[in-house]
């Protein structure tokens, strides 16, 4: 077995108890962390409990526990490595409050996670996986953003930007591993998003990294094809791309890099990285990464627009157009039974591979409602890498681990969160 491999039967497991929880529900400005992320616990208005609490806990008498807790920001969790010993398994769950009346919420639906092997509660802040010293690692791996889509810092290295930036300066500059020439007089208020690198786990001395991620690099990104005749070139863009035109399917489409190892060296016509499809893996016989990384990618959406029912695709090239046949023909086509989309796979160095995997993920759910706000989102999507290659210094730039599709494309329609459309 590769000595990346970590233990999580030597943790000790702190099943939590309702006294516990109880007591958490009553804190009005409880947050929760898990691992290194921390958000706010929100208050939900619909009856999904007795009572109603932004932390709820089941034992299931089977000796395994749910633990359910709402957040103000969204919340994205999976394993993408071989599971552990913990016995609680996280629900998390949002809801968008933002709509009138107040009776009008949409509740969003995300993947169920496993491997909670410790949990405490102490001045108003639930703690997963966590002790006073830091993080105990587990299977389980979580991303979290802000209710407008806003990390904390997309630097997981510590490095924070100037507080005087405006919304969309700050929060751009933490969603996207780049650093603009000064020459080209860009302005995040207004992107030119030609100049932004498509694949972020590229750097070249043309448009360099902020942060080296010289261990893996994982990203999920928002792209549109780009302007001009011929062939369809993707350019990056701050939202997903989404269509529901034909009023029966929602439709969105995301690129997804990965890279293991360091970048590789600079050369003048060093070439951007072509697309190739990962090797997608079985969950139930997942296997450690064996120098490689191993990686999920799963999405969130309302559940009071869209289904759990659907299908989606893997695409090497983007299309000229996004419908709900974007789907069709394709042999890399895969049922949504009624749930979060899940895509585990691994990209593994030479001789086992080629060291990076890029491709396009499209996703077709029924749809069965309206979102008339178009400053809130109506889907995620996320990556999540193994926490064995994290403990090693992967995905040191998290910023681009978590991307969202509004009701119409950004670049369209000028929706987005009102940090990306008002200067």
């Amino acid at each position: 077995m590769s000595v990346k491999l970590y233990v999580v039967s030597a943790l000790a497991v702190a099943v939590a108890p309702v006294s516990l929880i109880a007591d958490a529900q009553t804190q009005s400005a409880a947050s929760i962390t898990v691992n290194q992320t921390s958000l706010s616990v929100q208050t939900p208005l619909l009856p999904v409990a007795s009572p109603t609490a932004g932390i709820t806990y089941s034992q299931l008498g089977t000796g395994a526990s749910q633990l359910r807790v709402f957040t103000d920001g969204f919340l994205f969790c999976g394993n993408p490595g071989p599971l552990g010993t913990g016995v609680v398994s996280l629900i998390p769950a949002h809801e968008d409050q933002s709509f009138m009346p107040a009776t009008n919420v949409h509740p969003w639906t995300f993947p169920q996670a496993q491997d909670v092997a410790k949990v405490n509660y102490s001045s108003g802040v639930l703690n997963l996986n966590r002790n006073a010293t830091g993080v105990q690692w587990t299977s389980l791996v979580c991303n979290g953003v802000g209710p407008l889509g806003e990390a904390a810092t997309g630097l997981s290295d510590g490095i924070f930007r100037n507080g005087l930036d405006g919304g969309a300066e700050t929060n751009y500059s933490h969603m996207i591993n780049w650093t603009p020439d000064p020459q080209l007089a860009f302005n995040w208020n207004q992107p030119d998003w030609s100049q932004v690198p498509v694949n972020p786990c590229v750097s070249t001395l043309s448009q360099p990294a902020t942060v080296d991620e010289d261990v893996a690099c994982a990203a999920v990104t928002g792209v549109r094809p780009g302007a001009g005749a011929g062939p369809v070139v993707p350019q990056r863009a701050g939202t997903i791309w989404t269509d529901s035109h034909d009023a029966v399917k929602f439709t969105y489409l995301f690129r997804v890099d990965v890279r293991t190892g360091p970048q590789p060296p600079q050369g003048p016509q060093m070439p951007t990285g072509t697309t190739e499809l990962p090797v997608l893996l079985d969950s139930a016989t997942i296997t450690d990464a064996y120098g490689g990384a191993l990686v999920k990618i799963v999405d969130a959406y309302d559940a009071s627009l869209v289904a759990g029912t659907g299908q989606y695709c893997l695409l090497t090239s983007l299309p000229a157009s996004l419908g709900s046949g974007v789907c069709s023909g394709n042999p890399q086509t895969y049922p949504l039974a009624n749930g979060p989309l899940s895509i585990q796979f691994g990209v593994y160095p030479a001789p086992m591979g080629s060291g990076s995997s890029s491709f396009y993920v499209a996703v077709v759910r029924d749809l069965i409602g309206t979102h008339p706000n178009y400053v809130t989102p109506a889907v995620g999507a996320s990556i999540l890498l193994e926490s064995a290659t994290l403990q090693l210094g992967g995905d040191r730039f998290n910023g681009d681990d978590v991307a969202f599709g509004f009701m119409t494309p950004n670049s369209a329609g000028g929706y987005g969160f009102p940090w990306m459309i008002e200067p």
